[in-house]
């Protein structure tokens, strides 16, 4: 039966071989697209999935009514509404700004070494909300001065050769960047993400 069901299948080939590569194309790219579109939602889906707080977490925007009538979402807020939460709302158990100055890179000066990175400006209760692991430095005390700075221990072994505590905190890093310019300390070195980031301070 299955022999005889294949050489139907043969022959069906050798009278319509045009058909048959373009079944066999339309096949292929509807199952990579369809393999594609899977991958970006499983991605999607996990990101940041290794905080322990992640069911607790939500993202406040602003919705915004153009001129025109239309409605507009930013992720953009303004800077004193974490605060106002965290006050005024009981629900709300930590609330903090986060932002990024904008989508280009700085540069980041310890002696000799200047490395490209990017930001993350955050407010002092950031890591009693996100389950970042600072392998060196007191989470309730290394946003506490606003001139601090946390670095990745990637960033530290780039910067420094070590990522050890006695080699790394409390040194001063310069960084170059438009308006936020300036000289800052390294309170701590937090490990790397177990997602590849963008960000690397």
């Amino acid at each position: 039966m299955f022999q005889h069901t294949l050489l139907l299948i043969c022959r069906g080939l050798k009278r319509h071989k045009s058909t048959f590569v373009i079944n066999i194309v339309g096949l292929s790219t509807g199952l990579t697209c369809s393999l594609f579109v899977y991958l970006w939602v499983s991605d999607e889906v996990s990101v940041d999935k290794f905080h322990v707080k992640d069911d607790q977490l939500f993202q406040v925007m602003s919705k915004l009514k153009t001129p025109a009538g239309d409605i507009k979402v930013k992720e953009s807020t303004p800077h004193p509404l974490a605060e106002a939460l965290a006050e005024e709302m009981p629900e709300v158990e930590y609330a903090v700004p986060v932002r990024t100055w904008t989508s280009e890179q700085g540069i980041l000066s310890a002696g000799n070494k200047h490395i490209r990175a990017n930001e993350l400006y955050v407010g002092k209760d950031y890591f009693n909300i996100f389950s970042w692991n600072i392998i060196q430095g007191d989470k309730d005390h290394v946003l506490s001065d606003k001139y601090a700075v946390l670095l990745s221990n990637e960033l530290a072994m780039k910067l420094f050769n070590t990522a050890e505590n006695a080699n790394v905190i409390g040194k001063t890093i310069e960084w170059s960047k438009e308006a936020l310019s300036g000289i800052y300390v390294v309170s701590g070195v937090f490990k790397n993400s177990p997602v590849k980031l963008d960000r690397s301070i």
